[in-house]
């Protein structure tokens, strides 16, 4: 049975999206199956990925009911990984079921019939708490957070952890916290010891230990972090 983790915040900026697309190819380096879903409406991650291998349909239309999430999903490239596409008609879904029953468990109903295909699913989510991230909660096992390490850290948070809460209590009672991922970590920088630290008394030991540094070469930190989700894991 995979697992499912929705990466979530809700503040742009925070390293989503780069979080989602480097631990899903790392994951699958480590020859585990993956399959990255793409969530946001802006889809950067389509820029990323051969434009040749795209599936039929869109995530857009998975969400909408006409198509299934199978049908969503194309190969990346990397041996292993896969991935189904958003793009900006997701903006129309958060319109068009917002009086639909059960509107926050689409996503969830679509994975079913598929997490046992894959180790990890992946949900890369928008920078808002609206239906598309609601639906990434209710779909998800765990919740992964990327904190950016500046003067920001705490703004928002109390509003992600209290929507995680209730989404806990009242559609998905097996949802948990993976843990807080620091990103945009600068040793130079003086502030950047006084936010790990004010993080860390914040929210404990729920803090990762991997820390995601500024800059281009980031894979010896995401192999880090798949290393301490697995053992997280396990």
């Amino acid at each position: 049975m995979g697992r499912i983790i929705a990466i979530v915040n809700h503040k742009g900026g925070a390293g989503k999206t780069t979080t989602a697309t480097y631990l899903a190819e790392t994951l699958a380096d480590n020859k585990k199956k993956v399959l990255l879903v793409d969530l946001d409406p802006l889809s950067s991650l389509a820029t990323r990925y051969p434009i040749e291998s795209k599936a039929p349909y869109s995530l857009a239309d998975c969400m909408e009911g006409r198509s299934s999430l199978d049908q969503c999903v194309c190969p990346t490239g990397t041996e292993g990984m896969m991935i189904a596409l958003g793009n900006h008609n997701l903006i129309g879904f958060e319109i068009t079921a917002m009086h639909q029953e059960d509107r926050e468990s689409i996503l969830s109903r679509q994975i079913d019939g598929m997490k046992t295909q894959y180790d990890y699913v992946l949900i890369d989510t928008p920078s808002s708490l609206g239906l598309l991230t609601m639906n990434a909660l209710v779909a998800a096992d765990e919740v992964l957070i990327p904190i950016k390490c500046d003067y920001t850290i705490f703004e928002g948070m109390a509003e992600l952890l209290r929507t995680i809460d209730d989404v806990s209590n009242s559609l998905n009672g097996k949802l948990k916290i993976a843990g807080f991922l620091v990103t945009h970590v600068n040793p130079e920088l003086r502030s950047t010891a006084v936010n790990l630290k004010e993080i860390r008394m914040c929210y404990g030991e729920s803090v990762l230990h991997t820390l995601i540094p500024e800059g281009e070469d980031l894979r010896d930190s995401f192999q880090a972090l798949a290393d301490e989700l697995n053992s997280k894991g396990q």
